[in-house]
């Protein structure tokens, strides 16, 4: 979960990157990349949790 919590805000950073830029970037993609961390991260807490 900690990689998740720097991944989503580079892509957000990353993907608004440049000058007179309207539209995001390819880095875009670290959101979702982000996201899928995440969720497995909390998906891997709640079955630890319940088997502790």
């Amino acid at each position: 979960m900690l990689v998740a919590a720097i991944v989503m805000p580079a892509g957000f950073f990353f993907a608004a990157l440049g000058k007179g830029r309207e539209a995001p970037n390819r880095f875009v993609v670290l959101l979702g990349i982000g996201a899928a961390l995440l969720a497995a991260g909390v998906a891997t807490l709640g079955v630890g949790l319940l088997l502790a």
